[in-house]
């Protein structure tokens, strides 16, 4: 009896990771017919929705397989002590947690062979699997303390919007200053030698920025010639992956860091986070009810409301991004910074186009309307 009742959890997460690969995994070699930059679209809107989809599935399946109710019967027989407290609550979710962790891992492997044949990657399933793992498992960890600190307090601190918003601004500013080495985490990171510290000296002061700190980001085959600025305003840290040193001149590398200074000078980050806690705190309020005793006003008009200002908010995140385009061209010049645009979308063969609904979402605008405007430039 005990060996089929475990049982089930595994099979439910072993049938979802089929699903997911087989699936995802049609539908790439599918895509792959099509010109690489179509296919790495679609691949990568498929992997959007496919694996997010996954997660939820397994979620689902495994809640429905008692599994959450099963680690918790194990623990209560191990230490009824330990079950009852706050670490057997997080130990409760950890087979849940890495059963969706799997799941999605299988889902992201079915695409990977058509990836790594169009982009020409000298990478193995077992690195890109782990990377995928890892990545999962921060972010796992990261909302089982925030929701476990959220249970800690009082239940009239989180029972109306305000309180639930701070915390959640708390969070992203920690967030926020632990991310130079949530990154470090993720990836292997390592000091600059001392040709790589002057070389990265010359590109930031071609750029305008002074970081507080610089460092190395060596990741896999799998990466992308690009920077990071993390950490909190006036104290950024300034990631450079090595592919940008081994791979860009001088002149296209410092296209990258000014491009990414210019969203860092205008708090592009900070923004978009912004827009999530003006878009979603009114929703939160008005599932309580609290906007409606607030305003006097129904449902309807205040739902409305609400989607004028989460299809208004995205759009200032775009004007960002091409104030962030207009700053770099100021800084290394129009024609090389488009060239440097086209070039690496080449490279990671980036479509120039994207949807709307992701346009919107993401607060970003494709590719293709940023180079259409920055050829458009009247000092063009």
């Amino acid at each position: 009896m005990a060996l089929s009742a475990f049982t089930a959890p595994i099979l439910a997460v072993a049938a979802v990771a089929l699903v997911s690969f087989a699936s995802i995994r049609l539908y790439a070699r599918r895509a792959a017919k099509e010109p690489p930059k179509t296919a790495m679209r679609r691949i990568r809107t498929a992997l959007a929705v496919g694996l997010s989809l996954t997660g939820l599935v397994a979620l689902f399946a495994l809640v429905i397989a008692d599994a959450l109710d099963l680690t918790e019967s194990a623990l209560r027989a191990l230490s009824p002590a330990l079950a009852d407290s706050a670490v057997g609550a997080v130990l409760t979710w950890v087979p849940t947690l890495l059963g969706i962790t799997a799941a999605v891992v299988a889902g992201y492997l079915g695409a990977f062979p058509s990836v790594r044949e169009i982009r020409g990657l000298d990478v193995s399933a077992a690195s890109a699997a782990g990377s995928v793992a890892k990545f999962l498992g921060l972010g796992f960890a990261l909302v089982v303390v925030a929701v476990g600190t959220l249970n800690l307090l009082p239940a009239e601190a989180v029972s109306a919007v305000l309180p639930v918003l701070g915390f959640l601004t708390l969070v992203a500013v920690v967030l926020s200053a632990l991310q130079p080495r949530i990154l470090g985490l993720l990836n292997d990171r390592r000091e600059p030698t001392d040709e790589e510290r002057d070389r990265i000296a010359r590109l930031c002061e071609t750029a305008g920025v002074s970081p507080h700190r610089v460092g190395v980001l060596e990741l896999d085959p799998n990466s992308v010639a690009t920077v990071v600025f993390a950490g909190f305003p006036g104290r950024r840290h300034l990631l450079v992956t090595d592919d940008l040193l081994a791979d860009l001149d001088d002149d296209a590398a410092a296209a990258v860091v000014a491009s990414k200074a210019g969203r860092a000078k205008r708090y592009y980050r900070e923004a978009k986070f912004a827009v999530v806690l003006v878009v979603f705190g009114p929703i939160i309020a008005l599932a309580t009810g609290e906007l409606q005793r607030a305003t006097d006003l129904g449902v309807g008009p205040l739902a409305l409301a609400i989607l004028v200002l989460a299809v208004a908010l995205p759009w200032f995140g775009r004007r960002l991004v091409f104030a962030a385009d207009d700053y770099a061209v100021e800084r290394v010049g129009a024609e090389t910074y488009v060239e440097t645009l086209e070039t690496l979308a080449d490279e990671y063969q980036v479509s120039y186009e994207s949807g709307r609904l992701r346009s919107l979402v993401l607060m970003r605008p494709s590719l293709g309307q940023r180079l259409d405007r920055l050829w458009g430039r009247p000092d063009e």
